[in-house]
């Protein structure tokens, strides 16, 4: 049947363009809300769709993959892992989770306010248990105390903290702390106290690097780099590379490093901003410390992303993933201060 009708026609020209535009936006809103689904950062819209669904032990997988991907854990997302595990846990292991929700809660109001009210009766015990410290190591926890809430956490100034509370507040806002000297898992140990702070983004004050009570890092922008020989541990080289302001200064760092021998320690803290210019060969150089791309940075794995705290301390030549690492996401949007904390720990006094 033959259409004459030049009315007809056009109705029914506009209906197939009606239609094709209908069909494509709905593949365009599919796909999108796809995307944004399987992001990796969007771990805990994930959790919450597998919960809904009925899918507990998955929604339990993708939050506890997201809390060591994705740092600084928020306070949103403690408070969903807090709604799944809180009649599948021990009272003191809920206890234990219930202190880093409180403190992540209490760092995002500092962002804020320089007042805040905190029960320092938690951070009297910890689930991990510090080694009774060096004085030297103590006066180091101190000053390293001062320079972080000097600029950073300046709500905390007016609270006042035993070296011992001090760590444990900085375990429960994320630090990363091995006991026994031991370095991760490469087999290595260093004979004294080892402590690193990195802090991301132009507002931080800086970056520590804690030895024998004396600071190897500071102030100024870069990556931080202090070595050691293996054990007895004495300082072999120390210096800092302004990654963003050339890559002239990368190239100098990949040198810097290759000149290292095989199973010297490397301790490593980032002031500011270390990856405009870092290049694929330094990166390479820091994997061979023991390091690992464990986080996502624009969906795709980094070691750590722009603007990015990131403290480490690995042994050169040792297996990829064994070191210890830590990094905080810098977000241009909030006022926060990225903050990074390793630790190594031998504790008591040096014979």
């Amino acid at each position: 049947m033959k259409i004459n009708h030049p009315k007809i026609k056009v109705l029914i020209l506009w209906g197939i363009v009606l239609c094709s535009f209908t069909g494509f936006w709905i593949g365009h809103v599919y796909i999108s809300n796809y995307q944004t689904f399987v992001a990796p950062q969007n771990y805990l819209v994930r959790a919450k769709h597998y919960l809904q669904e009925g899918q507990k032990e998955k929604a339990l997988q993708e939050i506890e993959w997201g809390m060591n991907t994705f740092r600084p854990v928020s306070s949103e997302t403690l408070a969903f892992l807090m709604k799944i595990k809180k009649d599948n846990l021990e009272e003191n292991k809920y206890n234990e989770l219930e202190k880093k929700y409180q403190i992540t809660m209490l760092l995002e109001k500092c962002n804020s306010s320089e007042n805040i009210q905190l029960d320092t009766q938690i951070l009297d015990t910890c689930e991990i248990s510090f080694p009774s410290l060096s004085k030297s190591t103590q006066s180091s926890v101190f000053s390293l105390w001062k320079l972080l809430t000097r600029r950073t956490l300046k709500c905390m100034q007016g609270i006042n903290l035993s070296g011992n509370q001090i760590l444990n507040f900085l375990y429960y806002s994320g630090g990363i702390f091995c006991g026994n000297s031991n370095i991760g898992n490469t087999g290595i140990t260093v004979d004294d106290d080892l402590l690193i702070v990195s802090e991301g983004s132009a507002e931080g004050s800086g970056a520590q690097i804690w030895f024998q009570g004396k600071n190897y890092a500071g102030n100024r922008r870069g990556f931080y780099v202090f070595i050691l020989t293996p054990p007895p541990c004495k300082v072999f080289r120390a210096d800092r590379f302004d990654i963003w302001e050339s890559r002239n200064e990368a190239i100098k760092m990949e040198q810097f490093l290759e000149e290292v021998p095989e199973g010297y320690i490397g301790a490593f803290a980032v002031a500011d901003e270390a990856t405009e210019n870092m290049t694929d060969t330094l990166e390479q150089i820091l994997l061979r410390f023991g390091f690992s791309k464990q986080t996502y940075d624009r969906n795709e794995l980094k070691l750590f992303g722009y603007g990015y705290a990131f403290a480490g301390i690995g042994v050169k030549g040792v297996k990829e993933g064994t070191a210890v690492q830590n990094w905080a996401k810098y977000d241009p949007s909030k006022k926060s201060i990225p903050i990074a904390v390793v630790g190594i720990l031998k504790g008591g006094e040096k014979k």
